[in-house]
Formats: C-alpha cells, structure tokens, sequence
C-alpha cells in the first residue's frame, strides 16, 4: 500500500470503478465458505493463495478509498477471528494499521477552505502528519503568535457524505466475494458501524466530548486528555492542545521494568472499569493509536494520554442494568442469575437448560478468569481467546443463535483492546478486589 494518497476518490464514479474491481476480484467465491461453515477447513497452498490475493486486493482498493469502507472494513478485522480464515484475517488486520496519509497539498487546501487564509497563515503547520487513519489525519501545528503548540485533525474530503452508500456496498461486496458466511446476518454489526461512523465524523460533538471527559477524569493524573481549541475548530477541522507521548509499541515501553508496566496496565484497567460502571460511556475504539504514554523521568507517575472520542459510546440504561447484573452474577459464577440476565440482555430466548445456554453461561465464567485470580494474572500467557472461540465454534454458524445488543457488539470491542493490551504490555496484575469494588460498590 503506498505511503502516501494524492488524492481520495470522493466521486460517485471514482468509488464505484474500485467498488466493481473489488467484486470482480471475488467471483470465485463459495467453495471455503461451504467448508467453513460445515467446521472444517482447506489445506491447499493454492487456494490459501488465492483467498489471500483477493483480500489484499479488497484491503488495498478499501485502503484507497478511505472513510466509511476503509473503517467498516477495519471492524469486519474486529470481528474476523471468528468469521475468516486466518490467512484473510490477517490481511483484513493491516487495515487497523497501515493507512496511507493524504497528501499535503490536499490537506492544505482543506485547511484553507475550513480556516480561511488569514488563520491559516498564522499557524506553521507541519506538512508531515503525526497520525493517518481512515476518516482523517492529524498535523501538529505552532500557533505563531504565542507558541502554542496544536494538534489539527483533518477530515477526509466526502467521507461523512459516503457513510451510507459505502456501508451498503461493502456489505454487498463481502457477501458478492465470499468473504463472508452466507447465513450470517450482519445487520446489527454494520448498523453499529453506521452509527459510530456518524459519530466520529462530527468534530462538533468529539469536542464537546472532550471536554465531558476532561471533567470526569479532573483530577486524575494518571490521564491526559487534549483540550479543545475553538477558534481553529470547524465541521471538518478539531483542533485541540498537541499532548506529547510515545505510542505502545515503542521500544521504550517495551524496556520499563515490569513494575512499570503492571502500574500502566492496572490503570488502564481501572479507567476500563470505571468508564463501564461509574461514566456509563466507553471509549470504544480499541485501536493502539488512540493511547499514548508520557514517561514519567522519575519513573514514579507514567500517564495514558486518551484520544480520540469520537467512537465514545454512551451504554443506556435498559442496556447497563442488565449487562451490569450480568457481569455480578458471572463474578459470583452463578448460574442462575446469569442465564437470567441472558434472557434479559436478549441473548436467550428463554430459561430453558439448553446446550447452547449452557455453552454461554460457560463462556461468561470462562471470561471471568482473569479477575477471579487471587494472586497476579500473567495477562501475556493467557489462553482465554483461544479456550473462547474452542467453546463458541460449534454455534458461531447456528441461525438460531441470536446475536448480541448493539453496546454490547461495542463493548466487546472494548474488552478485546482491554486484553490485548494487557498482553502488549505483559500485565501480571492483581484486579480481583478492584472488580470486586466497582461492581457491587459504584
């Protein structure tokens, strides 16, 4: 994928050639799909090949076009360890990282057109961004007059007008290629998508969002949140205070000593814990490069720095009550109560000892393992996922197995970019008594 995008395809035709090449690409489609669904698999070299081919042709074309199909596609990734092969996956997973920056002089026309010549001239903007991702990019910029050091995120030309047109081809084109199982109803994943799409394309609400959370978290100085910055704010600019940090895969992380690493992820838990359980709202996007770390010299106050708000979801109260008593009750590993808050969260249809109410009363007892440990969890050599999909595998193609609420398709986003930060940072942490807390003391 190249580094760089001169321009994005925003017209109706442009979108609509790499739309046709993409389904063009899988017209050769049911053959692993039959297999997949009857639990077994295809060994051929050839044809791992060729499923692989046609992946990176469709993340290459999404890749292009950015906004609602780039990030839809980022999602099918979310939820592909249990959908695709695990050659596809891992080509649908570079859609989570590798994402081409717009080019400068396109940027800078955007910025002109937002800003107006006269603010403009008065910021040094660097023409390199800091970030890239599917809906917009970030340039750090120094305010001239004051030295004021910014951050600009810029969003991409035409994608808030695509999102619905996008979400319905990609949809058409997952099933038209085979990359997804036929019986499988994705209406609820990619009416999630739609509107967490929304969300995230409207800076007005992320930097009213900002603000919210700064207030929730004042106080706290294990977390950094950016401050809004108005007057160099518009529908399609954010701007708000540039927070230094370096990301989580940077080799400095990696070398802190692990009672560093234990403090990191024990905090990052706990803002998990208290978003769900005290904020009613999750920042629900678990990508890396939402998350910073500012080193502490001293070695004694390393802090997250929090970004990205826009994916902020907001757990009703219908929802909460249910999925919170669900969460108790697995804590205490009751059986009845949980399946009771199955039925309510509309996760079973009813009270009856089924297998499959077996299964996912099993499952949520399985979850819990990490937070009933007595002593420290070593997040790193954990099984959970692989022992998860084990239990789910034989119902994950079952028509009658329904799928989950909305906020919880988020939340389970959620509780997957917990763990795998957990394991990123080698977390061997005690959390027992801090669930424990939250639960039945918030």
């Amino acid at each position: 994928m190249s580094d760089e995008l001169k321009k994005i395809k925003t017209s109706p035709l442009g979108r609509a050639f790499s739309i046709a090449k993409m389904a063009v690409s899988g017209t050769v489609k049911s053959q692993w799909v039959k297999f997949l669904e009857k639990g077994q698999t295809e060994n051929s070299e050839r044809w791992r090949e060729f499923l692989i081919s046609q992946a990176e042709i469709i993340t290459g074309e999404l890749g292009q076009l950015k906004g609602s199909l780039m990030k839809a596609g980022q999602i099918v990734s979310l939820y592909g360890e249990r959908l695709l092969p695990k050659e596809i996956n891992e080509v649908f997973k570079k859609l989570q990282k590798d994402s081409p920056a717009l080019a400068w002089p396109e940027v800078e026309s955007i910025l002109l057109l937002e800003l107006g010549q006269e603010k403009l001239d008065s910021l040094s903007v660097d023409p390199k961004p800091v970030g890239a991702a599917s809906l917009g990019q970030v340039h750090r910029a120094i305010e001239k007059k004051t030295g004021r050091v910014l951050a600009l995120k810029v969003k991409y030309p035409g994608v808030e007008e695509a999102i619905e047109s996008d979400l319905t081809i990609l949809r058409k084109l997952l099933g038209a290629a085979g990359l997804i199982p036929r019986n499988l109803d994705l209406s609820i994943i990619f009416e999630e998508a739609r509107k967490m799409l929304s969300q995230e394309v409207d800076y007005r609400r992320e930097s009213e969002l900002l603000l919210e959370y700064r207030d929730l978290l004042k106080g706290d100085d294990r977390f950094v949140i950016p401050t809004p910055v108005p007057e160099y704010s518009t529908n399609d600019v954010l701007a708000m205070s540039f927070e230094e940090g370096i990301n989580i895969d940077d080799p400095q992380v990696e070398a802190l000593s692990q009672e560093r690493k234990n403090r990191l992820a024990l905090n990052f838990f706990d803002l998990f814990m208290r978003e769900v359980t005290v904020f009613g709202k999750v920042q629900t996007d678990p990508h890396f490069g939402n998350y910073q770390i500012r080193l502490d010299p001293k070695g004694l106050k390393d802090q997250w720095v929090l970004f990205d708000f826009g994916a902020l979801r907001e757990l009703e109260d219908e929802f909460l009550e249910p999925y919170l008593f669900m969460l108790r009750s697995a804590f205490r590993q009751d059986r009845k109560d949980t399946h009771r808050a199955l039925v309510e969260l509309g996760l079973l249809a009813s009270f009856e000892e089924s297998d499959y109410a077996k299964t996912l009363i099993s499952l949520c007892f399985l979850v819990t393992e990490p937070v009933l440990a007595e002593g420290e969890y070593d997040w790193s050599e954990s099984s959970l996922p692989e022992q998860a999909l084990v239990r789910a595998r034989p119902y994950m193609f079952d028509k009658n197995v329904r799928l989950p609420p909305p906020q919880m398709l988020s939340l389970d986003r959620k509780v997957g970019g917990v763990f795998t930060m957990m394991v990123k940072l080698k977390a061997k942490i005690h959390t027992k008594n801090l669930v424990e807390n939250y639960l039945f003391n918030s």
